[in-house]
């Protein structure tokens, strides 16, 4: 048999038409759609032309819809040491979820993006600044991640002030410390309700200046109360800054489930 099927339709326009064909006897058929992420993230439903039933209609929600995410890398350990990138974390956490492009600000920008990932940049280029803040104000989520580079660079393009000296290591000859763990989410942080595996462990962070509303500020802290993951709103969009890297140098989050959740 065949049946003209699915139409993806989005402001009451059609945006494809596929046929579906199957055998005598058989009880489904797959057809496939091809469209470019930012027309699949507008769909608002699937019908089958000449079919006047509930049973013929699907609504898409944000379940079928794939973020783009841009992410931009620090340095180019990702060609050298796989295993030991920021990037290679970062796109096994969000692949399953998200559509992970990688490249440079300016380059990134010139499409839709969801997301903008900065993994250990340093002093970031004023244009690239300048272009990210407009963005970020006009809706955009900027997550930035700490790393070797961004704690030795001066720059203040973060959700909260930070100390100078490079962050606090723990681990080294002259440390009487162990590394520190994640306390339970906060009850107003977008992260709640979400387990904390003990075993997940941080040894390294940026710190931030202790401030009146740095409490409000953190989603995220350390057992020793130090905040993980820090946020500010920017315009209608978000900077957030997590204080540790995106791959397992600083510590083992990226080797975690939660990891993955957050």
């Amino acid at each position: 048999g065949v049946q003209t099927c699915a139409l993806p339709i989005y402001d009451g326009r059609l945006l494809g038409r596929e046929q579906l064909q199957w055998s005598d006897g058989e009880k489904s058929a797959t057809v496939r759609f091809v469209l470019p992420t930012e027309l699949r993230n507008r769909l608002a439903r699937f019908e089958i032309e000449g079919e006047a039933s509930a049973g013929a209609t699907v609504l898409l929600d944000e379940r079928w819809r794939r973020r783009p995410v841009g992410v931009v890398a620090g340095g180019t350990t990702e060609t050298q040491q796989p295993l030991l990138s920021d990037v290679y974390y970062l796109e096994r956490a969000m692949s399953p979820f998200s559509e992970v492009r990688t490249g440079v600000v300016s380059t990134l920008l010139r499409r839709e993006l969801a997301v903008v990932v900065l993994a250990d940049v340093g002093n970031i280029a004023e244009r690239d600044r300048a272009e990210l803040d407009e963005w970020m104000k006009k809706g955009g989520l900027v997550v930035r991640f700490a790393g070797p580079r961004m704690a030795e660079a001066n720059d203040d393009f973060t959700p909260v002030p930070l100390r100078g000296g490079g962050g606090r290591s723990f681990g080294g000859a002259m440390s009487w410390a162990q590394p520190v763990g994640i306390a339970p989410f906060d009850a107003n942080s977008p992260f709640a309700g979400i387990n904390v595996p003990e075993e997940v462990k941080v040894s390294r962070q940026v710190l931030a200046e202790p401030s009146l509303d740095l409490a409000s500020r953190s989603w995220a802290r350390l057992t020793d109360g130090t905040p993980l993951v820090t946020a500010d709103r920017r315009g209608d969009g978000w900077l957030v800054l997590v204080h540790t890297t995106a791959g397992p140098e600083w510590s083992t989050l990226p080797l975690s489930g939660l990891y993955v959740e957050i």
